[in-house]
């Protein structure tokens, strides 16, 4: 009885809720110790903003695929690419429509705010950093962009959602990942309530890239593109931290409008462009057939 409480009969392996658990209590672990061990290869170096950018880049990407290569392979007994990352030409495809999808949606809300008066333009250029103006736009988008976007959607709509899924049904594990993700972000400096609650929602609009194309390229090309244009490009704060940019303005009115020191998923600018996201997402993987949920059942439970 108590074996079963752990492991699933039929299936031979760990229950679903307890992989989450021991993903969950290693996520630290393993960037710490990934860190550690790429730390000296930077040295002082590190004192770079760039250079800086770019280590923490290469630690949650890293430390992501790691984790989630081995509890795949080790817990899950599936393979990698079964999380939606198989590469192909529509993988390039889908990855460069969610990132332009994203730099569309941030200028959008970059528009909105420029005309009703909320932003003010101070300057457009980058601040000579030594690298020339391509160099260090590439370095942002590894460091800023396409890192992050890797690591989190690999981890909350690849392992953490997919694996909810398997234990307690999918409708139940899209609310719960994105309550989760909405409560990871509440954790980043000047986060707000309705920052929280609006990051979650904006973690639909990435589940919703794998629910119509059972892969994760849609929605990490999104995430890339979302951070790269919102903080580099149009100078606003990328979930509460702040980093070189385009453009540079200044922000006027409430910060429940604008999203404030935080960022625009901390206003409700952001609403009606997630809307347009969800909508463009639609027409853009009309006539897929693919359909991951219907390949994902609470086994867990079905055998509690």
């Amino acid at each position: 009885m108590l074996k079963t409480a752990f492991l699933n009969p039929s299936e031979h392996r760990l229950r679903s809720g307890w992989r989450l658990i021991l993903f969950l209590a290693l996520v630290p672990f393993t960037s710490r110790a990934i860190n550690r061990i790429l730390r000296p290869l930077f040295g002082s170096a590190l004192s770079d903003d760039l250079v800086s950018w770019l280590f923490r880049g290469l630690v949650v990407v890293m430390s992501a695929t790691l984790l989630v290569w081995m509890f795949r392979r080790f817990l899950d007994r599936k393979s990698f690419a079964s999380l939606g990352v198989k590469l192909d030409l529509k993988a390039v495809w889908d990855g460069l429509a969610g990132f332009f999808l994203s730099g569309l949606m941030v200028g959008v809300v970059f528009l909105i705010m420029l005309l009703s008066g909320l932003l003010e333009i101070d300057r457009i250029g980058w601040r000579e950093m030594g690298l020339g103006p391509v160099a260090e736009i590439l370095l942002w988008f590894v460091g800023i962009g396409a890192a992050v976007a890797w690591s989190e959607e690999l981890g909350f709509r690849g392992y953490i959602l997919q694996n909810l899924g398997e234990g307690i049904g999918i409708v139940r594990a899209v609310v719960v990942s994105c309550l989760l993700y909405g409560l990871m972000h509440m954790m980043n400096p000047n986060s707000t309530l309705l920052s929280g609650v609006l990051i979650a929602a904006i973690g639909y609009l990435r589940i919703f890239g794998w629910l119509r194309t059972g892969q994760l390229w849609l929605s990490m090309g999104m995430h890339a593109g979302w951070n790269f244009f919102q903080g580099p490009v149009f100078g606003f704060a990328v979930s509460g931290m702040s980093t070189e940019s385009l453009i540079h303005h200044t922000l006027s009115g409430s910060g429940w409008i604008t999203g404030g020191s935080f960022g625009p998923e901390a206003g409700i600018v952001v609403i009606p462009v997630i809307l347009i996201g969800l909508l463009l997402m639609g027409i853009w993987t009309s006539g897929r057939i693919d359909t991951p949920w219907e390949h994902i059942h609470p086994s867990d439970a079905s055998n509690g």
